[in-house]
C-alpha cells in the first residue's frame, strides 16, 4: 500500500468539503481514477502534478472525455465536467475545452479502436503517445473502488449526524414529558387515586378514601416502579461500586442504548471487497474504513461531550433534568468517544506499519496532523482515569483544574488534527468552542444579576464548634432573581488566597433584617400558568412581596470539612465572638425547585446539613394545601440539630402541619447539653427509612398525594430509594425526589 494512494481518499474527501461533492457520480470518479496516474507526452514540460495534466494536457483531457463517453451517462458526464472544470479554473487558472469539440472526430466505431489499458499499465504509470480507455474489466474495479468509498464515507456521514440526532430526540423526550406533566398538574389530586394499601397488621390500615379519586394507571405505577425510580440494578445508586457510580436505572437505560448504537454506527454500513485499487487486501481495507469511522463518530460526540458539561445547558431549562442527569451523560458520552478515538488512532498505526514500517511511522510523526490527532488520544485517555468518583470525591479540585486544562488541550489538538481537512470538520470544533463560550458568557451574566457590584458581596459567617457547622449570611436585596428552595449557589470567598475556587451550596432559608423568614418557593396552587413559565426559566424575577428597600439576607449551612470549607471555617472562627465578615463572589442560582406544594403529604428523609432542604421549602409549604409535612433527620451531633431546631424553624416549628423526629446517631458525653423543643421527638440511633416511609404512606395515604424527598448520605438516599419502589410494588402511588448535587 503506498502512502499516496494512502492518502488518496483524504484528498477526495477535501474535495467533497470544498463544494465539489462527487459522491453521486462515482462513474466519472472512476474515470478519473484509471486517467490520473498515467503519463502522456505532451505533457513534458507542464509539471508531475496529476491536477496539472489532467487540466492542461490535451491527450488526458481527451482520454478522460473519452471515459466518460465510454461508461457514463449524459447526466454522471455533465455533472463531473462542471465540478473538474471548475477546479481546473481555480487551481490552474485553464479552463476544460468543451466535449463536442474534443470528440468532434470520434465516431462510434473509431472509439472502439482506440487503445485500451489494464491495471499492469496503471500500476506502472505507463506513457501513452495517443489517448486511451480503460479495459472494461479495469474500468468496473475502479468504479467498485470509488463506488464502495462512496457508500462507506456517505454513512460515515449519516451516523456522525445520528450520534448528535439520538441525543435530540432523548431531550425531545424529556420535553414532552414535562409539558405532559405541567399541562396536568392543575387536576393533579384528582388524577391520582391512593388506595388504602396493606402495610401492617390486618385492620391497621383501613382507611376511607375519597370517592372522587381515581386509582393511578398501573402502566404509570410499572413505569414509575421498574423504570423511571430504580438504580440501575440492585440496591445502589448514589453509593458508588468501588471507584464507579452507576445512574438510575432511565439514565442507564438511556446509556445503553447510545452505547449500542455508537457500536453499530461503527461496524456497520461497509462494502470491502477483494482488488480495490486504494486497498487490494481486504483486512487493510477493513482497517482504513473503520478508522475513518470512529474518527469521525467520535468527533462528532464532542459538541455533546460540551454541552452536556456545561453548568449552563438550556436543556437543563427544557427538560427540567438537573445537572447530576446531564454530567451523567458527559461522562459516558465522553468515555464512548476516547474508546472511538483508540480505535481510530490504533488502527491508523497498523495502515502505517504496514505501509512502510518504523520508517513511515517515523516520517508520520513530522507531519501535524499525525501528532496533534495522536496527542488528542493520548489526552483523552489521561482525562478518563482522572474523572473518576474517587478522584472528583477526594481531590474536587485537583480534578477540576486537570479537567479543564486536558480538555482545552483534548479540543486545541483536535483543532491541529483536522486543520489540514478543513472544512466541513472545523465546524465541530467552533461549535463545542462555542458551548463553552456561551456557557462562561452566562456565568457573569449571572453573577452580575445577583449583584453588579460582584467584589463588593459581604457576607458574615459564624462558626459552632459544637455543632461543627458555619452559618454564612449573605445579602441578596441586589439580586434581579428570587431566590428558590433547591436552588443552589456557587460561591467564592474573594477574602482567600484561593479565590478562583467555588463550590456549590444550597440555600436553606431568606429572612430581612427583623429575622422574619419569607417564602422561598413558588406560591401555592400557582397552577399551569407557573409551571409553563417554568419551562422557559426556572429564576423568575423578585415580586412585589420582596420590596425593593427591604434588607433580604441568604442563610446557607455549611458543614466544613476540608479545602474549601475548611477555610471558610477557620475564616469564620478567627472572628469570634463576633461574626466575621467576608468578602463573597456569588453565582446563581442553579437548579429548579420541585414542585411540593402540590401534593398532600410530604415526607423529607435528610441527613446532616441536608436539612437545608426542608427548611428551605418549609415557609411555603405551611401556607400551602398540603396537610402534613413529615421531616425524618439523622443527625450526628445533638448540638447541631438543637441550634438549627431553635434558630432556623422558628415558629413553623409549632405548626400543626409539621413533624420533626430527630436521629441522633453519635452523641458524645463530651458535648454540651443541648435541650430541644417538646415539639421535636428524638430518637437515638440510624432511622429505619424503609420503615418511616411505610408508615408515612399508611398514615397519611388515603389523604391523597404523598411525595418522598431525600437529601443526606449516599447510603440513606439508596434506602429511600429502595422503599418507594417497594411501595410502589404495593399499589401505592408515590413520588420520589433526590436532591443532591453530585460531580
Amino acid at each position: 500500500m503506498r502512502p499516496q494512494i494512502a492518502l488518496s481518499a483524504l484528498t477526495a474527501i477535501s474535495a467533497a468539503a470544498t463544494g465539489h461533492d462527487l459522491r453521486g457520480a462515482p462513474c466519472f470518479e472512476a474515470c478519473q481514477m484509471v486517467i490520473r496516474p498515467l503519463e502522456f507526452t505532451d505533457a513534458n514540460g507542464i509539471g508531475g502534478s496529476p491536477k496539472l495534466r489532467m487540466c492542461r494536457s490535451r491527450i488526458s483531457v481527451t482520454s478522460l472525455y473519452l471515459c466518460t463517453k465510454v461508461y457514463c451517462t449524459p447526466e454522471e458526464r455533465t455533472s463531473g465536467l462542471d465540478a473538474h472544470n471548475e477546479t481546473c479554473r481555480t487551481s490552474v487558472q485553464v479552463p476544460l475545452p468543451p466535449f463536442e469539440e474534443v470528440l468532434a472526430n470520434y465516431t462510434e466505431d473509431e472509439i472502439a479502436l482506440v487503445q485500451r489499458f489494464g491495471q499492469d499499465e496503471w500500476e506502472d504509470k505507463k506513457r501513452f503517445e495517443e489517448a486511451v480507455v480503460a479495459e472494461d474489466g479495469f474500468f468496473e474495479l475502479a468504479y467498485n473502488t470509488i463506488a464502495s468509498w462512496s457508500y462507506v464515507y456517505r454513512h460515515h456521514y449519516i451516523y456522525g449526524s445520528a450520534v448528535v440526532v439520538f441525543w435530540v430526540l432523548v431531550m425531545a423526550i424529556g420535553l414532552l414529558s414535562r409539558l405532559v406533566v405541567s399541562l396536568g398538574c392543575t387536576g393533579m389530586a384528582k388524577r391520582r387515586g391512593w388506595q388504602a394499601i396493606p402495610l401492617g397488621e390486618p385492620g391497621d390500615d383501613a382507611r376511607q378514601v375519597d370517592k372522587e379519586a381515581r386509582s393511578p394507571s398501573h402502566l404509570y405505577l410499572w413505569w414509575k416502579r421498574h423504570v423511571s425510580i430504580p438504580a440501575a440494578f440492585g440496591y445502589r445508586n448514589a453509593q458508588p461500586f468501588g471507584w464507579y457510580t452507576v445512574p438510575p436505572r432511565i439514565q442507564s437505560l438511556s446509556i445503553l442504548v447510545f452505547i449500542a448504537i455508537n457500536i453499530f454506527f461503527c461496524v456497520h454500513g461497509y462494502h470491502i471487497f477483494p482488488g480495490n485499487l486504494y486497498y487490494p487486501d481486504v483486512w487493510p481495507q477493513a482497517w482504513r474504513y473503520i478508522s475513518d469511522r470512529t474518527g469521525i463518530v467520535s468527533f462528532a460526540n464532542f459538541p455533546i461531550i460540551w454541552l452536556f458539561g456545561m453548568r449552563n445547558n438550556l436543556m437543563m431549562e427544557l427538560t427540567g433534568w438537573d445537572f447530576g442527569t446531564y454530567n451523567n451523560f458527559h461522562r459516558w458520552v465522553a468515555r464512548v468517544s476516547t474508546v472511538q478515538a483508540v480505535v481510530h488512532s490504533i488502527g491508523y498505526t497498523i495502515l502505517v506499519f504496514d505501509s512502510g514500517g518504523w520508517t513511515q511511522f517515523a516520517q508520520y510523526w513530522t507531519e501535524l496532523w499525525w501528532i496533534t490527532g495522536e496527542m488528542a488520544t493520548i489526552t483523552m485517555c489521561t482525562l478518563l482515569p482522572l474523572s473518576l468518583y474517587w478522584m472528583r470525591r477526594n481531590a474536587y479540585e485537583a480534578f477540576l483544574a486537570l479537567h479543564i486544562a486536558l480538555s482545552v488541550l483534548v479540543l486545541f489538538s483536535m483543532l491541529g488534527h483536522i486543520s489540514s481537512f478543513g472544512f466541513p470538520w472545523d465546524r465541530l470544533f467552533w461549535v463545542s468552542c462555542s458551548i463553552w463560550a456561551l456557557d462562561r458568557i452566562m456565568r457573569v451574566t449571572r453573577t452580575l444579576a445577583f449583584n453588579r457590584a460582584f467584589w463588593n458581596t459581604r457576607a458574615k459567617a459564624t462558626y459552632d464548634p459544637d455543632s461543627n457547622m458555619v452559618r454564612l449570611y449573605i445579602p441578596c436585596s441586589q439580586s434581579l432573581y428570587r431566590p428558590r428552595p433547591g436552588t443552589y449557589y456557587y460561591l467564592h470567598l474573594l477574602s482567600d488566597a484561593r479565590f478562583w475556587e467555588s463550590h456549590p451550596f444550597t440555600m436553606a432559608s431568606i429572612s430581612n433584617d427583623d429575622g422574619r423568614a419569607r417564602a422561598t418557593s413558588l406560591r401555592p396552587n400557582s397552577g399551569l400558568a407557573e409551571e409553563a413559565a417554568a419551562l422557559l426559566s426556572q429564576d423568575t424575577l423578585l415580586e412585589e412581596e420582596y420590596p425593593r428597600n427591604e434588607n433580604l439576607t441568604m442563610l446557607f449551612l455549611i458543614r466544613p470539612y476540608d479545602s474549601f470549607t475548611g477555610r471558610l471555617r477557620d475564616a469564620a472562627a478567627a472572628s469570634w465572638p463576633r461574626p466575621a465578615s467576608l468578602r463573597m463572589l456569588v453565582e446563581g442560582p442553579y437548579g429548579r425547585s420541585q414542585p411540593l406544594h402540590q401534593f398532600e403529604t410530604v415526607l423529607f428523609v435528610v441527613g446532616g446539613s441536608g436539612i437545608v432542604v426542608p427548611l428551605a421549602h418549609l415557609s411555603s409549604l405551611t401556607k400551602s394545601t398540603a396537610k402534613t409535612i413529615r421531616i425524618v433527620w439523622a443527625v450526628r451531633e445533638p448540638a447541631f440539630a438543637g441550634v438549627v431546631a431553635k434558630e432556623d424553624f422558628g415558629n413553623v416549628l409549632f405548626d400543626e402541619k409539621l413533624g420533626l423526629d430527630v436521629y441522633i446517631t453519635r452523641p458524645t458525653t463530651r458535648e454540651r447539653r443541648v435541650e430541644l423543643p417538646k415539639e421535636v421527638r428524638v430518637m437515638r440511633d440510624r432511622p429505619d427509612v424503609h420503615a418511616e416511609i411505610e408508615d408515612a404512606v399508611r398514615d397519611f395515604g388515603a389523604r391523597g398525594s404523598i411525595a418522598v424527598v431525600a437529601c443526606g448520605p449516599a447510603r440513606m438516599a439508596d434506602d429511600a430509594r429502595r422503599a418507594v419502589v417497594e411501595i410502589l410494588g404495593s399499589g401505592a402511588d408515590v413520588e420520589y425526589f433526590e436532591e443532591s448535587f453530585r460531580w
